[in-house]
Parts: C-alpha cells; sequence; structure tokens
C-alpha cells in the first residue's frame, strides 16, 4: 500500500512538473505558444535588395532583435551587435554579414527563422541570375528592399508571398493597387502616405526659406525616389521657389569621382542663383566620406542653409536640419506584427495593414548652425530631438 502511495505522489509531482513547464513555455514572451509549437518553421523569410544602404541594414537588425524578444534567435546576438546603428555607420558587406550572424544566431526549431540561402543584392547579380530570387523552396516570404526587388517579385514571384518595405511608391510603381488592394494575393508594400510632406512642412517651419534648392538625376525613377512631385507641391502650397540642377546617378565604383566633382559644380551654380537652402535628396553620396566635403566647397561658405531627404544620417555629416521620414524599430517592429496575425492568428496574406506612419523626429547639427550663422529660436530648440556637433 506504501509503495502505491509513493508512485501516485511520484506521479502527481511529475505531472506537476510537466503542466508548469509547458505554461513558461507558452507565456508571453516564452520560447513558443501553442499556435507556433510546429515541428517545422511557421514562416522562413528570405531576403533581396535594390543594392547595399544603411536604412536597409537597420530594418534587418531591428526585425533580428524582435526575433529575440520573440526566443527565435540567440540573446548572445545582442550582445554582438549592441548599440550598432548602421544609418549611421555604414560599410559595404555589412548587410551579408548581419544576414550570415542572424542565421548563426537562430534557435533550433524556432518557428521564425531567415533562410540562410535566400540572401539577395541586385547590384551584385547579373541580370540572368535575377530568377534565382523567386518562387524558392526554402523561403515563405521576401523582404524586398527596394523599388527594383519589389517590381521584380510582383512579376515574377508565383510561388511564395513578399512584403515591399522600402519601394518608393509602390502604387505608381505597381506592386500593389492602392492602400488596401492587391493585384496578386501574395504582395505586401508598406507605406507611409505623408513622410516627405511632413519633412517639408517642418523643414519650412524652422528654416523659412525662399529659394529652395534641389539636384537630382534627370530620370522618371530619381523623380519618383526624389519626391519632386512633394517639393512641387509645397512650393505652391507656401510660395518659396525651387531651383533645380541635374547630375546622372554613377554607374559603377569608378564613376564616383565623375559624380562628386559633378555634385560641387552643381552647388556652386544653385549658390550663383541665389539658393538660401539646399535640399539634399537620396542619392548616391557616401556620407561619412563624402558629404562634409561637398558642403564646405560652396554651400556652408554661402551660408546657405540645409535639409536632409533621407532621415537623420546626413545630419552626422554636416547638413543643418533633418525630419525622420522613417524608424527602422517601428517599421520592423510593424512587419512582425503583422507577419504575426498571419502566421498565427489565420488572418489572410492579402488582409494585412500596409499603412503605418512613422513617428517624426526632428535632428539639428549645432556645428553647421554656428558656422553659417544660423541662430535657431528657443521655442524650436525645445521641440528638437537629436542634436549634433562635429568635433
Amino acid at each position: 500500500m506504501r509503495s502505491k502511495k509513493k508512485w501516485a505522489i511520484l506521479l502527481c509531482c511529475f505531472s506537476l512538473i510537466v503542466s508548469v513547464g509547458w505554461r513558461m513555455l507558452c507565456a508571453p514572451g516564452g520560447f513558443i505558444s501553442p499556435k507556433t509549437a510546429y515541428a517545422a518553421p511557421l514562416v522562413r523569410i528570405g531576403y533581396a535588395q535594390t543594392r547595399e544602404y544603411g536604412s536597409f541594414s537597420q530594418v534587418l537588425l531591428e526585425t533580428a532583435r524582435e526575433l529575440v524578444s520573440a526566443g527565435c534567435i540567440s540573446e548572445s546576438f545582442l550582445d554582438k551587435y549592441e548599440d550598432v546603428n548602421f544609418e549611421m555607420h555604414f560599410e559595404e558587406g555589412d548587410t551579408k554579414k548581419l544576414w550570415q550572424d542572424i542565421c548563426d544566431a537562430t534557435v533550433k526549431g524556432a518557428p521564425y527563422q531567415f533562410s540562410r540561402d535566400a540572401f539577395f543584392d541586385m547590384n551584385e547579380m547579373p541580370q540572368e541570375d535575377y530568377s534565382d530570387m523567386v518562387n524558392r523552396n526554402d523561403v515563405d516570404i521576401t523582404f524586398t528592399m527596394g523599388t527594383d526587388p519589389s517590381v521584380y517579385f510582383f512579376e515574377h514571384e508565383k510561388k511564395n508571398k513578399f512584403m515591399s518595405l522600402y519601394a518608393a511608391d509602390p502604387i505608381k510603381s505597381g506592386v500593389v493597387k492602392s492602400t488596401t488592394e492587391r493585384y496578386t494575393d501574395n504582395s505586401y508594400a508598406l507605406m507611409d502616405l505623408t513622410p516627405y510632406l511632413r519633412q517639408l512642412d517642418a523643414g519650412y517651419k524652422f528654416l523659412q526659406f525662399e529659394k529652395l534648392g534641389v539636384v537630382y538625376e534627370d530620370s522618371e525613377a530619381a523623380y519618383d525616389y526624389s519626391d519632386i512631385r512633394e517639393i512641387e507641391q509645397k512650393a505652391e502650397e507656401y510660395g518659396f521657389e525651387v531651383v533645380y540642377e541635374h547630375v546622372d546617378e554613377p554607374v559603377s565604383e569608378e564613376d564616383f569621382d565623375r559624380y562628386y566633382e559633378e555634385l560641387k559644380q552643381a552647388y556652386r551654380k544653385l549658390v550663383d542663383k541665389g539658393i538660401d537652402c539646399l535640399y539634399v535628396t537620396i542619392s548616391s553620396i557616401n556620407y561619412e566620406e563624402k558629404m562634409q566635403e561637398l558642403l564646405d566647397d560652396a554651400i556652408i561658405p554661402a551660408g546657405v542653409k540645409t535639409m536632409a531627404q533621407d532621415d537623420l544620417a546626413p545630419l552626422a555629416y554636416g547638413v543643418l536640419f533633418g525630419v525622420t521620414i522613417s524608424d527602422a524599430k517601428e517599421v520592423a517592429s510593424y512587419v512582425f506584427s503583422e507577419i504575426r496575425r498571419y502566421a498565427e492568428e489565420g488572418v489572410p496574406f492579402d488582409e494585412l495593414d500596409m499603412v503605418y506612419e512613422c513617428t517624426p523626429k526632428i535632428g539639428i547639427n549645432y556645428t553647421t548652425a554656428q558656422r553659417i550663422r544660423y541662430d535657431l529660436p528657443f521655442e524650436d530648440l525645445q521641440i528638437v530631438d537629436v542634436v549634433y556637433k562635429n568635433e
């Protein structure tokens, strides 16, 4: 009798341990939930980019951090990338290395995984190899970073799903039909509808320019990604004049010397035309290596104010003013939450929400402000989020 009682007690203890252990695993922040306890991953993620770009890499890094919180990537990954910000400091090859580190740190059996062989940079690929990116057997969803891969996947991806995260205008480029409609049920395009309008509103309020200088490549693609339409819309609204110069983007590494020399010439022409502010549009400028040099040639000596289109990254290298148009952490959190809605809650992929609005942050370069003798009113300075200083 005593033996039977002993075994009954042991059985109860074992059942209690199993029950508590399972609840811990399934609890929020635990490794799995009842809906994600599968032998195979729920979602295998691929990645395709137009070219290397700090903002692309930062979104990928922030997505990896989201997966660490979800228990899908080892916490040791966070130590390796502590304080890393690719939007502030980026080197060639960083994105591929980040991808490999993510794959190396993935927890075995995790419900969300990055597929090691599904990383693509279209700038490094011959066109005949583009087909390797689509209709693969090792991915379920591919992140497409930039307009070119987004359009390519829309036209050629028939088997898997893709999420366009950085297309300049996904509606105009034909990736999706509208903010709520798709042409195909495997497509998704993240959209913030008014980032450059918000940026120009803030820029005009702070800088009060009368003649805005803009340099961009004279092509349809550059017209779109430089958001010339929005610039002209705000010029009409506020009554400032816009003066343009055109410089072709570089087509190879050897072409950058020509590109930077023509940029300097364009800036000089704009100064001669009497601009009081330069809008540094999205382009191929290497901010860390060349931005300050370009500004020091003619813009800063003439006391011309400068505003960055490409978030706050150019402010670290001499541009006076900037407003964020995206936030990598917010983007990653939003996109991963939508993936989980699809994978865990059963929301159809073509019904996921595509519209989000970034919380804007304002930045100023204090050193540049002093150099051009620009006095920022105290009431405006109070709402500045980030202040940069150069040595």
